[in-house]
């Protein structure tokens, strides 16, 4: 297939043959074209087609166009051409497959001939470039995503003219080029370029009047159209022509350089593929704006650069590069009106024809690129009023910015299309790391790299700081770098390249310094938290403030990125920041400030656990709570189960960090409560690192405050996780200890849940006969002092150790006792499990069609509470059966299903 845009879009297949298109297969096929080889999103696909006024189906038959269309593009061997990707599509093109590629080439060819002074073969090879036009590019398909890119390959074709003009001049052809010239600027009158070309051709033929009056006209059409005058270089040649000494050709000629301002690349980019391609479809839209927002360190400005020097191509007339210095250690912010006066000085205004006034120099600044195809880079900025006085009025320049701050008004009003920059992934980090130390340092210590990209937060900056650090001492295992990183103490300290600009700490400083009192106090504060993320409720009992009015501190350090809301209401920061936040609250908060934040954001998650344990464990017994340090402003509340249940899921790692915060503060009574109140969550879900890391400090604090109940409940509570873990002397030893502490205080209800705690752990160790002993005590006590939640607890192990034995009789005896009791007491938690055990029981006397009654029964409850190790035993007690009875497929299913939790929880399934 041969493809054809310069002019009406043709495709012809290799006989010759036209491939006939419907509308919107053309505006489809126009879009992709216009990115050859590159990939076009679904969303610019649909504003080509429906021309941003899309049906609701518009995603669907977009869909059905593009299969259409690629078998059309099939040809005779069945290869399509267009191939769908996650996000859009993309055109696979061979060289000299499109007219475009091989007028772009063809000008390259030129420059170089050109730049190598072979001028006639330059212009030769111009000429046959331009005679590939048949016509304006795709000329008959409207709409305005495709006219911005049909636009573009138009001013090329004008730009690559006006060059070969020069060089056929430069030959001394000017007498049979006056008349090609004519007709041209009476079609461009405003081409400043194509205008003064005419005035040379006319001088050097000795037409000397007819110069002068097409400079007149010039100057007449820009005086009345735009209020402008021409610029130097024709102002120049009008000069000399009046003083009849004007140069004999173009290459004598002066002639403004179009402003190439980019910076010098970064040498080891890594990752933001899919920003990239967005900015490349984004580019082929007239007037587009976009805002690359994100935290300091986190790569705006090299992904900026990185882009523009890909794009540069598309932007003939230029690329200018502004820094506005929106978060700079030293200097203000840049003043538009000063930002201006350099944007003109590149655009080739001298300086005495710079306005003073600054709504004077936007708009020769926006006058001067009406007719320009140019890619503005406005990096650092700091709000958006710094940029809207920079904002082209045409449609043929990109507008890129990049700020620390969201400058959401920009996207309100002007139309800009935001991009937020996250952390890189592993992945990327280790490429950025390989690219700058080589796979071979990196191989010889992967826990080393591993730690590295962790403590670095997956920050670009920061990994770049390291790995300039490693890399001026190769003899140094990372191990060295990665252990400085370790402590959060000196974490900054070790992200430190020596100077402002690579000095972690001051980089994030310059963020800080912007915002106002009562938000960086907020963001000090947080430095306390020591949780993944948090809530604006958590974050209001920290501050000490409303939660309304916290919410909004918390909105403003969003927008300058000094938190991440990762979820609507969530707000985390990264580790290098949580590390700053926490050097800052120590030097501006006193201790005595401090401590009374911890205290109330203690109280929030102490109160929060506790309402959601009353619905999760409403049988348990209750932990005591101290009074509320402070008033508790919007303290969670929960309407059932799994409302509570899904709290506290969603605030584990939250309510972990409390615990240790609460040890590490001296916060002791509140630390061991804290740790008590997770037992539902920590048992349901089977987090046993958590449980007994959270225990297992919630037993230093009980010890701390000397209290001998809080050590029965912590040592009890450790036992179980020990025993469900299969570390049965660990669970022994806690066990024991519980008993002793019983019965030294004289606790009869903790002596009872000591003793069938050991009873339960030499039942999984299979020494029946030790159990039934300890779990016949614990239920002789449970019986005598009225506790029957226990007393089930314990007649159901009882059953557990009969159906161990064998005695199938006794073991539904137990298993029905205990049912009974949590039906009368409503503990529906405990009711499903003495279902669930019932259905074993008669599962082991091949009593089938009641074990699927009753399993059936305790696997929708289960369900109800989202229990899911004993769902997984529902399932696989009913997949052996069904299997039983004959049911294999449904068995099978059951099966499989248990296996998946089973492979989620980490747990190993039963044989």
């Amino acid at each position: 297939m041969r493809y054809r845009i310069l002019g009406a879009l043709r495709v012809v297949d290799g006989e010759g043959q036209p491939c006939l298109l419907d509308r919107r297969q053309s505006r489809i096929l126009a879009v992709l074209l216009l990115s050859p080889n590159r990939m076009v999103s679904r969303d610019h696909l649909i504003d080509a087609v429906w021309d941003n006024s899309p049906p609701a189906t518009a995603a669907r038959q977009l869909q059905n166009c593009v299969s259409q269309l690629r078998q059309r593009l099939a040809g005779t061997r069945g290869k399509h051409p267009i191939v769908p990707e996650s996000a859009g599509y993309r055109i696979r093109l061979e060289a000299g497959q499109l007219d475009a590629q091989v007028f772009e080439a063809s000008v390259a060819v030129a420059t170089e001939q050109a730049a190598a002074g072979r001028v006639a073969a330059a212009a030769a090879g111009l000429r046959g470039a331009l005679e590939l036009w048949r016509g304006p590019a795709l000329a008959g398909i409207k709409g305005r995503a495709i006219e911005a890119g049909s636009h573009r390959l138009d001013e090329q074709r004008l730009a690559t003219l006006e060059t070969c003009l020069e060089l056929e001049l430069a030959q001394g052809r000017q007498n049979e080029l006056i008349g090609e010239l004519l007709h041209l600027v009476t079609a461009n009158p405003l081409r400043e370029r194509m205008v003064g070309l005419l005035m040379l051709a006319l001088h050097t033929s000795g037409r000397r009047s007819e110069a002068l009056q097409a400079y007149d006209r010039l100057r007449h059409h820009l005086g009345e159209e735009l209020g402008l005058d021409p610029g130097t270089t024709l102002q120049e040649l009008h000069a000399g022509i009046l003083r009849n000494s004007a140069p004999a050709s173009p290459a004598a000629a002066p002639r403004r350089t179009a402003p190439r301002q980019l910076p010098v690349p970064a040498r080891h980019f890594v990752g933001r593929e899919p920003i990239l391609h967005e900015l490349d479809t984004l580019a082929e839209q007239g007037g587009a704006i976009a805002v690359l927002h994100g935290t300091g360190g986190i790569g705006k400005t090299a992904l900026a650069v990185r882009w523009a020097h890909r794009a540069a191509t598309l932007f003939p007339d230029g690329q200018l590069f502004v820094n506005l210095r929106g978060f700079d250690p030293h200097r203000q912010p840049l003043p538009a009106a000063a930002a201006l006066r350099s944007l003109l000085g590149a655009l080739g205004v001298s300086a005495e024809q710079i306005p003073v006034d600054e709504e004077e120099r936007a708009s020769l600044y926006r006058s001067l690129l009406a007719e320009c195809r140019m890619l503005i880079v406005l990096d650092n900025a700091r709000a958006a009023d710094q940029i809207r006085p920079l904002l082209p009025g045409g449609s043929g320049c990109m507008v890129v910015a990049t700020s620390r701050n969201e400058l959401t008004s920009l996207v309100a009003v002007e139309g800009a299309r935001p991009f937020t920059l996250d952390l890189l992934s592993v992945e990327e980090s280790r490429q950025l790391l390989t690219g700058r130390l080589g796979e071979e340092r990196l191989t010889t210590d992967p826990q080393a790299v591993s730690e590295l990209i962790a403590c670095c937060a997956r920050l670009p900056l920061a990994l770049t700081i390291i790995a300039a650090r490693a890399a001026a001492h190769p003899t140094f295992p990372l191990s060295t770098f990665s252990g400085e990183l370790s402590g959060t103490q000196r974490r900054l300290d070790a992200v430190d390249g020596g100077d402002q600009l690579t000095q972690m700490r001051s980089v994030l400083s310059w963020s800080y310094q912007r915002l106002s009192a009562p938000v960086a106090q907020m963001f000090r504060l947080l430095g306390l938290h020591g949780g993944t993320d948090i809530t604006a409720a958590a974050a209001a009992h920290l501050a000490g403030r409303p939660t309304i009015h916290t919410r909004q501190l918390l909105t403003d350090l969003a927008r300058s990125h000094m938190v991440n809301e990762h979820t609507m209401g969530r707000y985390a920061m990264h580790d290098l920041l949580s590390a700053y936040a926490g050097e800052l609250v120590v030097t501006h908060e006193s201790e005595a400030e401090r401590q009374r934040a911890i205290r109330r954001l203690l109280t929030y998650y102490l109160y929060g656990a506790a309402a959601a344990d009353v619905l999760v464990t409403p049988h348990r017994r209750r932990t005591p709570l101290p009074e509320p340090v402070s008033p508790l402003d919007e303290q969670p509340r929960f309407a059932g189960h799994l409302e509570a249940l899904g709290w506290l899921e969603t605030e584990r790692n939250n309510l972990t960090a409390a615990v240790r915060l609460a040890h590490d503060s001296g916060e002791y009574a509140t630390g061991w409560r804290l740790a008590n109140l997770l037992w539902g969550l920590f048992h349901l879900g089977k987090y046993w690192d958590d449980w007994i890391a959270s225990y297992r400090v919630g037993l230093a604090c009980a010890q701390a405050c000397e209290d001998t109940s809080a050590e029965f409940t912590m040592h009890s509570s450790l036992g179980t996780a020990y025993r469900e873990l299969g570390r049965f002397a660990e669970a022994r030893q806690c066990h024991h200890s519980a008993l002793r502490i019983s019965r030294r205080t004289a606790d009869r209800w903790g002596e009872a849940q000591a003793l069938n705690g050991l009873g339960a752990v030499y039942g999984d160790m299979r020494r029946s006969r030790l159990a039934q002993q300890f779990l016949r005590r614990s239920l002789q006590i449970r019986r005598e002092i009225g506790d029957r939640w226990g007393e089930a607890i314990t007649v159901c192990n009882l059953g557990e150790e009969d159906l161990v034995n064998g005695d199938l009789d006794s073991a539904r005896h137990h298993f029905t006792v205990a049912l009974t009791i949590r039906r009368e007491i409503g503990d529906r938690w405990g009711e499903a499990t003495a279902l669930s055990c019932l259905g074993q029981a008669f599962v082991a006397g091949k009593q089938y069609r009641a074990a699927l009654t009753h399993l059936g029964s305790a696997l929708t409850m289960h369900r109800e509470m989202n229990d899911l190790a004993m769902q997984a035993s529902d399932l696989h007690h009913l997949g052996r059966t069904e299997h039983a009875l004959g049911h294999r497929e449904r068995g099978e299913q059951h099966l499989r299903e248990a296996r998946a939790i089973y492979q989620r929880l980490g747990m190993v399934p039963p044989t």
